[in-house]
């Protein structure tokens, strides 16, 4: 039972990063006149940083501070090709396919929440 605990946690928590970095990537789309890519990465990197404190202390209940400098390193750079992943879907859903771009970003962030979810649990916060 807890494990679908933590899958709920899991999927409210990625709803808030989600949803953080939709309303980031609009606003520095339609606001800020920013490129959408540029608007994308920027929403990304803060929905990183939202993402890893919801994970570590909501989700996987983990809460030491021990290594924590390598642990959040670790996450980081997992993100980062995931950005980079996310990156290549978005120009895929929106420049080939044609997709308005907050769907192509929401629809990239269901498929990279799969992958997350599995590195998360299995190698991050594998302690917890």
């Amino acid at each position: 039972m807890s494990k679908y605990i933590q899958i709920i946690r899991y999927i409210l928590a990625g709803g808030i990063a989600t949803v953080s970095n939709l309303i980031i990537l609009f606003i520095s789309v339609h606001y800020f006149k920013m490129y959408y890519l540029t608007g994308a990465i920027i929403a990304f990197s803060c929905a990183v940083i939202i993402s890893y404190l919801l994970q570590k202390l909501f989700v996987f209940k983990n809460y030491s501070r021990e290594n924590m400098h390598k642990q959040f390193l670790n996450f980081l750079v997992f993100n980062l090709v995931m950005l980079g992943v996310n990156t290549l879907l978005m120009y895929t859903f929106v420049d080939i396919i044609g997709f308005w771009y907050l769907f192509a970003q929401a629809l990239s962030a269901l498929i990279t929440a799969c992958i997350n979810y599995i590195y998360f649990n299995k190698v991050i916060f594998k302690n917890a």
